[in-house]
């Protein structure tokens, strides 16, 4: 069947997606034999019936840049892990120079502190 006959059949039908047991179909009439149709009509004086009106533009607030937008959250971040600063570095103080207080006197005098934490680390 043609277009333009399928299009006298159908009718505006013809020309748009439908849902069809939730999921998409196309359009009877490609957008492309659309526009020829059209194109057609209208060189021959007639009118097209089918035009779609024209949607006002939707005006948003622009997204911006991520970096600005995710800035109170990363100063919120920044300040909660900064205050658990101090207390981290201690412990990590702690944890270097544990192993070189419970060395024996002979490693502490014969193995480098690298080596001291592999030991201790080791068994």
């Amino acid at each position: 069947m043609s277009a333009r006959k399928l299009l006298e059949k159908l009718g505006q039908e013809a020309l748009r997606f439908r849902p069809v047991a939730g999921s998409w179909h196309k359009p009877a009439i490609s957008a492309k034999n659309a526009a020829r149709l059209r194109k057609e009509t209208l060189a021959e004086g007639g009118e097209w019936a089918y035009e779609r009106a024209a949607e006002p533009a939707r005006r948003r607030k622009p997204k911006g840049h991520k970096h600005d937008r995710e800035k109170p959250l990363r100063e919120a971040e920044i300040a909660r892990k900064l205050e658990q600063a101090d207390q981290r570095i201690a412990d990590y103080r702690a944890a270097q120079h544990a192993p070189m207080r419970e060395a024996s006197l002979m490693d502490r005098l014969l193995l480098t502190p690298k080596q001291i934490r592999q030991k201790v680390k080791n068994g």
